[in-house]
């Protein structure tokens, strides 16, 4: 066997040789489509000690305790439905950290990052775009509306009051040794504070350089009066004299998009001043920026979909530096395509994975798990796995999902698509058809036999809207009826009666489909119910007409529901909704809703996914994760809820919930089928490939690390079909391709000693 697995591996390097250096170079796209756009970096004042970094990707907050090799996914205490968008760590005390969002206010943590609250009295703006602690002191911070607006607390975020109020936005903030603070706004105009904040007077304007990017002090500012002001458009100012005058310090700057300037300034007297600009990376000065080198682009990467009018995202912009910089030469750079470090002082960088590939974005259970001990999971672009020994083990299921691509207006046109599965499902019958669905970005795929063979079902196409982010759901008599359900992101509703081979669209609940559920007596009733944006849609034609059952008041505000359906719904009626605004229950099909009580003070409690009890009409047991605050599970049908598994979950910042703005249209708590005899639950929520388990009815959770390993048959086959799209586009290379299978051919033969065996005349 280990032979047959060299060979593979010899055609599969020679193959891949083949494609990446003769045929224009393969780029195997995982990792930034779309992209790990990294909108802040921030560095403990003690890296060199502690190697601590945090970031914001997309929205999310993760941490690493050494230096970006690994991170962890901060959830305890961020209750927020914005998106995160600003951090600053102080420099007297490295455990206090600010963190703005933009619509949920500004966090506070005191232990380094680990845990949040919210800081947002005084605040009349809840919409935050930046935050800066004084240097000299944690308890002075500002904070700057992402519209208009700036805000202070002199007491570490006890109170705000508004400083500025005009209609200009801050764009950067910069504290001064002298108690002068001075900020720079999207017009090209200094504010200046000779106070501590408390009053401001405008300063000098720079004209037509459009926003104020970045403002740097002199390491010697007491004696040299010496700062940098980073422009939009017009490259880098310099003033000596405390700002009364401005200079263009440019010279050796071949790009003026200025997105950060800092400072090594451990010796005060050879200090370095580096930039990171829009399009073209770091430069240096030596000479208090008088003039500026480029340092090498070797390790950085760039991609023009940064450029496109969606997005116009800067490809590289916040730079940090370690405390320790000229010792360890250590830099790091965030952007667009993602984060990027420096141990050289920036010769060469390294990429640093962020946003997993790894990150589970779905788990489904075997309805006969009992018996089969089938678990799988789908990840956000390292494909599919299954198990079946409760996750002891785990095999690849991918075969053929990895698809070669001609993009001609990348820098490296050809490319390696991954899967990206946002929910993978199980036949309710796959003890007798060993059938799997998944949905993957616009695609909805189905295997016939247990994951080892995909089929690509086209979908109907309904002018004006788009696949993306399928959810499903399949009749529980699919053995009897073979109907399967399709929901979209944009409302559409697709059915099958052919167990999935095909569908037709038969309805349009007018809202994006966030959740949707089948009822269990779906052969009589006939009845769905969809989740989507402020309200949930029913419907008893099998998704011929939808009526909403929430026109009252109840859910009038709330965008982000989710849904889950009583196994016993034939005689209790009940449903279960999840909002942004706590958990409401019907018991009635949805004529009455019931807000219950998580905790006495959950009046805005996130509850972002849902799980009923298989058993759900003996054991009245449902589980909910709140975002913030972990998971809870009631024993009485929601009359109260207790918090559970905090010593192995949300203590440790682990929470079931979703990646905030990685897709994902599965649940991630799941009751085992057997939940009544095995007190099993499997759920998912970090940023690489953990999949928690307990086995004790959620009291205590065990991680079970996924090694996701590719299938190398998969890989040599992925390489073939590869090269098939190279001599398609380029038939003219179909004679080096020859030669190449002529040299492997000749490899195996010696590797084997054929050529012992065989003869030739």
């Amino acid at each position: 066997m280990s032979n047959i697995l060299f060979v593979f591996e010899v055609i599969s390097i020679f193959l891949l040789f083949i494609t990446t250096f003769l045929f224009l170079d393969v780029k195997a796209v995982f990792a930034h489509a779309p992209h790990d756009d990294v909108e802040c970096v921030e560095i403990s004042p003690t890296y060199d000690q502690d190697q601590v970094l945090s970031i914001i990707v997309r929205g999310s907050l993760l941490k690493s305790t050494n230096g970006g090799s690994s991170w962890q996914r901060i959830v305890k205490g961020l209750d927020n439905q914005a998106r995160l968008s600003s951090l600053s760590i102080s420099a007297q005390n490295n455990k206090i950290i600010f963190l703005s969002s933009l619509g949920d206010g500004i966090y506070k943590s005191k232990d380094q990052g680990d845990s949040w609250s919210k800081v947002n009295n005084g605040l009349d703006n809840l919409t935050i775009d930046l935050i800066s602690i004084s240097p000299s002191c944690a308890e002075i911070v500002l904070a700057s509306g992402k519209e208009k607006g700036l805000y202070i607390t002199k007491n570490g975020g006890e109170s705000w009051k508004q400083v500025i109020g005009d209609n200009n936005k801050i764009t950067a903030i910069a504290f001064f040794p002298n108690d002068q603070i001075v900020v720079g706004n999207n017009q090209g105009t200094l504010l200046i504070s000779k106070d501590g904040g408390d009053t401001w007077q405008e300063g000098f304007t720079f004209k037509g350089s459009g926003k104020l990017t970045a403002i740097t002090v002199s390491p010697n500012f007491t004696s040299d009066s010496t700062w940098l002001v980073g422009t939009e458009k017009s490259g880098i100012f310099k003033t000596v004299d405390q700002g009364s005058s401005f200079s263009e310090s440019n010279q050796g700057l071949s790009e003026k998009l200025i997105r950060d300037i800092v400072i090594s300034s451990q010796d005060k007297r050879n200090f370095t001043i580096f930039v990171s600009t829009w399009n073209e990376g770091v430069f240096y000065s030596n000479d208090a920026g008088n003039t500026w080198h480029r340092k090498p682009f070797k390790g950085l990467t760039k991609d023009i979909q940064a450029d496109d009018d969606k997005y116009l995202r800067p490809h590289f912009s916040d730079l940090r530096i370690s405390n320790a910089f000229t010792k360890d030469q250590t830099l790091f750079l965030g952007g667009f395509d993602g984060l990027f470090k420096s141990t050289d002082g920036g010769n060469v960088w390294q990429e640093k994975d962020t946003l997993s590939a790894k990150i589970i974005t779905t788990v489904a259970l075997s309805p006969n798990y009992e018996n089969d001990s089938t678990v799988a999971i789908g990840t956000y672009k390292k494909g599919a796995y299954i198990s079946n020994d409760r996750g002891v083990t785990w095999k690849p299921i991918n075969k053929g999902l990895n698809i070669p691509r001609y993009k001609k207006e990348l820098a490296k046109p050809f490319i390696i698509e991954k899967p990206r599965f946002y929910s993978v499902v199980l036949s309710p019958n796959y003890a007798e058809d060993k059938t799997i669905f998944a949905t993957l970005r616009y695609k909805f795929l189905k295997s016939n036999d247990g994951g080892k063979h995909w089929q690509n079902i086209p979908l109907p196409k309904v002018a004006g809207y788009s696949l993306r982010e399928i959810i499903m759901v399949a009749s529980p008599s699919i053995a009897i009826d073979n109907t399967v359900y399709l929901g979209t992101y944009q409302g559409i509703v697709y059915k099958s009666t052919d167990g999935g081979a095909k569908f037709t669209v038969v309805g349009n609940i007018g809202h994006s489909i966030r959740a949707l559920v089948i009822s269990p007596e779906f052969s009589s009733d006939k009845t769905l119910y969809a989740a989507g944006y402020k309200g949930v849609y029913k419907t008893v034609d099998q998704g011929a007409t939808w009526q909403s059952v929430t026109k009252s008041l109840v859910f009038s505000d709330k965008k982000y529901l989710q849904l889950a359906i009583s196994p016993n719904y034939k005689t209790d009626q009940t449903l279960i909704v999840g909002t942004e605004g706590g958990i409401f229950k019907t018991t009635d099909g949805g004529k009455n809703w019931v807000k219950l009580i998580i905790l006495a003070d959950d009046k805005d409690a996130y509850v972002t996914s849902i799980d009923i009890s298989p058993n759900y009409q003996t054991d009245h047991t449902f589980m909910i994760t709140v975002k913030g605050s972990g998971l809870f599970k009631t024993v009485n049908s929601g009359e109260s809820f207790t918090p559970i598994g905090e010593s192995t979950l949300i203590n440790k910042n682990y929470s079931l919930l979703k990646m905030d703005n990685v897709p994902s249209t599965s649940m991630p708590v799941q009751f085992s089928p057997a939940y009544a005899t095995d007190n099993t639950i499997y759920g998912y929520g970090s940023c690489g490939a953990k999949l928690f388990k307990s086995t004790d009815g959620g009291n205590n959770w065990e991680i079970i690390e996924i090694p996701l390993q590719e299938d190398k048959i998969e890989e040599v086959m992925t390489s073939v079909r590869m090269i098939n799209l190279v001599l398609t586009i380029y038939p003219k290379l179909r004679v080096v391709a020859v030669l190449a299978a002529a040299l492997v051919i000749y490899l195996l033969l010696g590797y084997f000693d054929l050529y012992k065996i065989l003869t030739f005349s």
